[in-house]
């Protein structure tokens, strides 16, 4: 019987928030409310005022003037603007009426005369101004570099412009110019550009249609494209197509079916994301490294220097060839074989002037200043790439380049120049070269490490940390590693800069899934406040707050996460519930950092909110063993239920793709045991039964050592790993490195599966090889 008195006085649970906190945070809040409301009432006022509207402030009435400039019932009338009474038959501009005064008329005229003058003067100005912004945008890149501009031309009125010229330009160019046209819109949309201006600005190319068709054929398909791409980038509502007319023209009529057959389409915002084509289109670095490593690839095999100069002017990328300078140094110093090509295709390239001097310097100087991290990798990386310098000073690559321009650690190699002195005081200072001629050893003083002859250091600064953490975070989500993250934090001695590791950290886990989200939840805890004072961590998450309208652009669902993100540190104890309401002063009134701390503190003044909050990643992190438990269990189920489907389901949702080798470890022992009956003996010897420990020891049946026996045993378990490999869920390196584990350990997998395992090992890594799933 259900015991009341044990049930009544067993306690409710508590919200996290106490009343006190609760009063603070709502009374933080409505202050945040007042000033908001007090913002907009302040900006509605300027916009009546800059708009000549006369509205009655007691907001009764119509507000509309009386003729002759007198104002109706709740208006200030005509006194507060001139002085006194407007005299009879003032403003009388009818030709037919008695007061009609010519002069005044054509004074009126000689004004409007002169202001459309000056505004054609304007637009001319500012035209002249754009047209260099777009050429030198589809040279650099740098969107940045155009908002700037804009900003500073301002003439904000202006902005359709701006669009229309971009857009026009971008059509007589290639996709790449296409693609970056789209990406710079997406980027300055609402913040440099106002909406209103970007619809205005294709509304005028809409119009202008029939002329840009004479210049560009293809123009309504292209269009087209720039207009969906736009809808799906939220830069333009979907219902601008409504603003093409059909009857102006064929064009016209082209171009708005081609907007509501792509708009309409089932599935069509991939296709339309990717609308300007896919790698190499300088855009995205990840296909234009894709790109480039395809283009190098090719060339040390075939060591055609024309075929290679042709490719890489295909790619239109001048602003990047120093990704293409560093490939090629890393691929001389990971093979020695390389060296010799590499250095005729970069004499060849930097003698016709194909790859500019600026481009050759950066690339040199992210390979040094990236050593330390390649000799983690290759210890010869120090001495291979003091013979590459060499070997390209020997065939003048780098002659024209100055030691500043490349940074001390390639100062040192190519000049023998010691360069610590910038590097460190920002000085200008070098001291002379050695008397041997060799590289000099630089001092640092963030902890440098010489390579041979090389000094390894990684330039200070904000960008080196940021760069710094990134990495660390990267290989945390595969590893969880948190000891390692915190030694990387503390050998970067920048505990100032903790606050942007924060950021980075959460900015990161925004965009991935539950299980990077959790990771990052969990290493918070394990860094702070060992490593991680609770100071920067609030730091970092005040400069998360600010930044959410950003965020937002990226991951629409960033303030639901933040939120997330916020209640989970204060329930973990790394931040007190005060947080949020000391916070809440340095937020802008009307950003969205504010709907975060309030959504954040329902969460923890809630019942239940505790428990909510400690599972709101729903344990996306699983520990090592689970993972392995979990990838074993999955191939245990496919011995008996043969569904290839349900394996690939569960390692996706696993999601730990360096881990995936384990599972062709698990399906080459149910191999072995499906042959060698392991499994049974396993099991029987576990349970005591063993014939040795009962006393009457017989012989085992050896197993059929044919080869239709080891095809029955294996070929589900092949046909598994082709399946897997096929669909992309298995690598070709975690193929390779799962055979070569039981490889390695084939001596205990004998003892426990039998000796035909070596057999069964050899005919799957055959049939593997032979279908091409695995690597010879």
């Amino acid at each position: 019987m259900r015991d009341e008195g044990a049930a009544t006085s067993s306690p409710k649970p508590a919200p996290f928030l106490t009343d006190e906190q609760r009063v603070a945070l709502d009374q933080a809040l409505r202050d945040k409310a007042q000033e908001q409301a007090k913002a907009r009432a302040i900006a509605n006022h300027k916009a009546a005022a800059a708009s000549g509207e006369r509205k009655s402030r007691s907001a009764k009435g119509p507000g509309g003037a009386k003729k002759g400039g007198g104002g109706g019932k709740y208006t200030w009338g005509a006194l507060l603007t001139t002085g006194a009474p407007p005299a009879e038959g003032d403003g009388a501009l009818d030709k037919g009426d008695p007061n009609y005064d010519s002069e005044e008329d054509e004074r009126d005229v000689v004004l409007l005369r002169n202001h459309q003058a000056v505004l054609k003067q304007e637009v001319a100005a500012y035209k002249e101004e754009v047209r260099s912004i777009v050429e030198e945008y589809f040279l650099s890149g740098s969107v940045s570099n155009v908002a700037e501009s804009l900003e500073e031309l301002g003439a904000s009125h202006l902005a359709h412009y701006f669009v229309k010229r971009l857009l026009t330009t971008a059509l007589d160019r290639k996709d790449r110019e296409r693609e970056m046209a789209s990406t710079l819109l997406s980027s300055l949309y609402a913040e440099v550009i106002a909406p209103d201006q970007v619809i205005k600005g294709f509304t005028s190319l809409f119009t202008s249609l029939p002329d840009l068709v004479l210049d560009v054929p293809d123009a309504p398909e292209l269009l087209a494209r720039f207009v969906t791409r736009a809808v799906v980038d939220d830069v333009l509502p979907p219902a601008v197509v409504s603003y093409v007319d059909p009857e102006s023209g064929p064009a016209s009529r082209d171009l708005r079916q081609r907007c509501e057959v792509q708009l309409a389409a089932r599935h069509s915002a991939e296709k339309v994301l990717r609308c300007w084509g896919g790698a190499g289109m300088g855009t995205h670095h990840t296909d234009t490294k894709a790109a480039i490593s395809s283009l190098l690839s090719e060339y040390l095999a075939a060591h055609d220097v024309g075929e290679a100069s042709r490719r890489l002017r295909e790619l239109g990328l001048p602003f990047f060839h120093h990704e293409f300078v560093k490939q090629a140094l890393l691929a001389a110093i990971d093979n020695p074989a390389n060296m010799e090509p590499v250095v005729a295709l970069l004499a060849r390239l930097s003698s016709s002037g194909e790859v500019s001097c600026s481009q050759l310097a950066k690339g040199l100087r992210r390979v040094a200043d990236n050593l330390a991290d390649a000799v983690l990798d290759n210890p010869a990386a120090g001495e291979r790439f003091a013979q590459l310098v060499a070997a390209a000073r020997a065939a003048k690559v780098f002659d024209d380049l100055q030691p500043e321009d490349v940074g001390p650690n390639a100062a040192a190699a190519l000049f023998g120049t010691n360069f610590a002195g910038a590097a460190v005081d920002g000085t200008a200072g070098a001291s002379p070269a050695a008397s041997n001629g060799g590289a000099t050893t630089v001092a640092t003083s963030n902890g440098g490490a010489s390579v041979g002859s090389v000094v390894v250091a990684m330039p200070p600064g904000v960008a080196a940390f940021k760069a710094a953490s990134l990495a660390a975070l990267r290989e945390y989500f595969d590893s969880q590693d948190a000891l390692e993250v915190a030694a990387r934090l503390v050998a970067l001695e920048e505990p100032g800069l903790h606050p942007l590791f924060v950021k980075a950290a959460v900015s990161l886990a925004l965009d991935r899934k539950d299980r990077e989200r959790e990771l990052v939840s969990k290493l918070l805890v394990a860094l702070v406040p060992e490593v991680i004072s609770h100071e920067a961590l609030a730091g970092g998450f005040t400069r998360l707050l600010a930044a959410v309208d950003d965020l937002v652009l990226d991951v629409p669902d960033a303030v639901h996460i933040m939120s997330l993100f916020l209640g989970r540190v204060v329930v973990d104890e790394l931040l007190p519930p005060a947080f949020l309401t000391q916070v809440l002063p340095s937020l802008d009134a009307e950003g969205l950092g504010v709907a975060v701390v309030r959504s954040a503190g329902i969460m923890l003044a809630a019942r239940h909110g505790i428990e909510r909050l400690v599972n709101c990643w729903h344990g996306g992190a699983l520990e090592l063993e689970a993972v392995r438990e979990a990838i074993r269990t999955a191939i245990q189920e496919y011995g008996t239920s043969g569904d290839v489907a349900e394996v690939a389901r569960c390692l996706r949702e696993l999601d730990m793709p360096p881990y995936l080798h384990e599972a062709v470890v698990a399906a080459v022992e149910l191999a072995f045991s499906r042959y060698n009956g392991g499994a049974t003996k396993s099991s029987a010897v576990a349970a005591g039964h063993s014939p040795e420990a009962n006393g009457n020891a017989q012989p085992q049946a050896a197993p059929s050592s044919s080869d239709d026996s080891v095809e029955a045993a294996a070929s589900p378990v092949v046909q598994l790993l082709a399946a897997l490999s096929g669909q992309g869920v298995l690598s070709s390196t975690q193929l390779t490195a799962g055979i070569e584990r039981v490889r390695a350990a084939l001596s205990e997998e004998v003892l426990d599966y039998g000796p035909s395992s070596r057999r069964v090992l050899d005919w799957i890594t055959e049939r593997g090889q032979r279908e091409g799933w695995l690597a010879a």
